[in-house]
């Protein structure tokens, strides 16, 4: 059975949470169900759809697989000169090393699709298969709008559970987001030891510095 496959990525650019990456395959005839299933990029759902969507997914799809990094996971690894294009080749590459044969398409990261497609490849010893990578795909490609969605999902459900587990409301983890910046001034006050934090961003670094500011401003 050959399988046509899609790789999506949620959680790149947050400051809170995991990068989460997922794998959906089907068989060719099954592409379509997924269309009338809904299936669309992610972003363009709402979290209430992207739930009721996974669900027909999973029920659809031959192929559901998930990769999780955790942010400090992601710090460690960056503070190892580690690019985040390369941990996201890593990710897909073990993917692609399990799976081995089929099509499979990865929304690219890079705007250099080839040189994103020759680092999955360095981590992806034994992979047979045809591997297609291109900018914009989660718009396009079903099969890659369905990682995206069964990613987003994830994700969130990941950041949900950190954040109840601090005690904390819930948050897209995204630095846009008010309600971010905010959670991020309580950890960073609180000192916690819950690893939510990619405190390699720049974001905790400004948030950090404006919280000592307002400090020594009191003091003085």
């Amino acid at each position: 059975m050959v399988l046509i496959t899609g790789v999506d990525e949620a959680g790149r650019g947050c400051v809170i949470g995991p990068l989460v990456i997922a794998a959906v395959g089907v068989e060719d005839r099954a592409v379509q169900r997924l269309v009338e299933a809904g299936v669309k990029d992610s972003k363009r759902l709402s979290p209430r759809s992207r739930i009721r969507i996974a669900s027909s997914i999973r029920r659809i799809a031959q192929l559901v697989e998930t990769r999780r990094v955790s942010a400090s996971r992601i710090d460690r690894l960056r503070a190892r000169g580690v690019s985040l294009n390369e941990i996201e080749a890593m990710l897909i590459g073990s993917i692609l090393s399990k799976h081995r044969r089929g099509v499979f398409y990865v929304d690219s990261v890079d705007k250099n699709c080839e040189r994103f497609r020759m680092m999955m490849l360095s981590h992806a010893p034994g992979f047979k298969g045809i591997l297609i990578v291109r900018n914009y795909l989660d718009e396009s490609n079903p099969m890659v709008g369905a990682a995206s969605i069964i990613a987003k999902v994830e994700r969130d459900r990941a950041v949900q559970n950190l954040l109840r587990k601090a005690g904390l409301p819930g948050c897209s983890g995204y630095s846009s987001d008010p309600r971010t910046i905010s959670i991020i001034e309580q950890l960073l006050r609180s000192n916690s030891k819950i690893s939510m934090l990619r405190r390699s961003w720049s974001t905790v670094g400004r948030v950090g510095a404006s919280l000592n500011q307002d400090s020594l401003k009191r003091f003085l």
